[in-house]
């Protein structure tokens, strides 16, 4: 009976320590102003409710892991307010925020074996045996981390980031030292344990696939300034201004000059070359509202929105239809990348199937025709 008493009495405060009320599960910035040897970034602010994931997408030195950090108390900020499941912690030390965090590199232990290391620290309580079945790892419990693979090691530590219900999760580039082969399959299984976590999650990254397959909200960052933030199907279709829709990895933008307003709601854009292919049609959204004729403009396009017409197909009757010439061709397995050129100058990049160009012995030089819908163009004042 006393054992039996114990069990319920550990399981209890088990359930104390690792249940967090919904309503506690958010992370909010206010003006937050984040530092680190000479630089400092702009003052940041936005809300993650609970389960809700952001990627955070970037270059080199954008200040994504100093932000990180920040949140996860090992900087101080400089200015602003972080709020961490309902309570203010702008102050408080990294053992007192509750933060799951996955480094760039996976700071394992290395004396410790996957267990030992799956229950240290506030993880000491975890149920064991579930979280090595959650994260697939029963077979390497008794491994040190020097006997693991790569991607081994990676799901070690994301386990533990992920593990006994954390306030905020943090994950700083997590699939950065993934081969190519195990990358995308870790991916997969990243997005499946965010989508099923009921903390609000961060993850860094640099790679627009990665930010729009993790993140249900994503921000682009650059040299200290948040530029960006919004769900992921409108960030990539809509960015900003050009430097966002170039970390979004936005492959074609193009310069042009606003030549025709027309009452059913698009604009016609010259882009500069000759008559015959000079003209885009796009879409007039909120960002054209006030635009005049004659205003310098940039047409962002995706190379997946470029239709390839292959000889004998019928074009379709609508605008942007236009022939290019084939600079080089690369298979890249899945599609194959199509580099050509517009006129003598304007560079464009498009993708096909590999059916779409089977028996078609298409090479350098070749010329191409291709449509692209008003809808596919997204245009941003200069």
């Amino acid at each position: 009976m006393d054992a039996t008493r114990t069990a319920e009495s550990d399981q209890l405060r088990r359930d104390e320590l690792t249940t967090q009320s919904p309503i506690q599960q958010t992370l909010e910035l206010a003006g937050l102003v984040t530092a680190v040897g000479s630089y400092r970034s702009q003052p940041i602010s936005f809300d993650l409710k609970p389960g809700q994931s952001l990627a955070l997408l970037g270059g080199n030195g954008a200040g994504k892991t100093t932000l990180l950090d920040t949140i996860a108390g090992f900087l101080m900020p400089q200015a602003g307010r972080l709020r961490l499941g309902g309570k203010d912690c702008t102050h408080a030390p990294p053992e007192a925020r509750r933060i799951g965090y996955l480094f760039q590199t996976d700071a394992l232990f290395p004396h410790l074996t996957v267990s030992q290391n799956l229950q240290f620290g506030r993880l000491a309580r975890e149920n064991l045996g579930m979280l090595l079945d959650r994260f697939d790892l029963r077979d390497l419990a008794s491994r040190r981390p020097g006997h693991l693979s790569g991607g081994e090691r990676q799901r070690v530590a994301l386990a533990r980031a992920l593990a006994g219900h954390p306030d905020a999760v943090l994950l700083d580039e997590p699939l950065s030292a993934m081969d190519p082969a195990t990358r995308p399959a870790m991916r997969d299984e990243l997005a499946r344990h965010l989508r099923a976590c009921s903390a609000p999650s961060i993850v860094v990254t640099h790679d627009p696939a990665e930010a729009m397959a993790l993140g249900q909200l994503v921000g682009v960052m650059d040299a200290g300034e948040l530029l960006q933030l919004g769900p992921t199907a409108a960030m990539f279709t809509h960015p900003t201004c050009v430097r966002s829709a170039q970390l979004l990895g936005i492959e074609n933008i193009w310069q042009g000059v606003v030549a025709a307003l027309s009452d059913n709601g698009t604009v016609r854009i010259n882009i500069g070359l000759e008559p015959e292919t000079c003209w885009i049609e796009a879409r007039r959204g909120d960002e054209l509202a006030n635009v005049r004729l004659g205003a310098d403009v940039r047409l962002c396009v995706r190379a997946a929105d470029l239709q390839v017409i292959a000889p004998g197909q019928a074009a379709p009757e609508r605008p942007n239809r236009f022939e290019v010439r084939l600079v080089e061709r690369t298979d890249l397995g899945s599609v194959v990348q199509l580099r050509c050129r517009l006129g003598e100058h304007l560079g464009v990049l498009a993708y096909a199937l590999p059916w779409q160009l089977r028996g078609w012995p298409l090479a350098p030089g070749h010329t191409l025709r291709l449509h692209l819908a008003a809808d596919s163009v997204h245009v941003l004042p200069a």
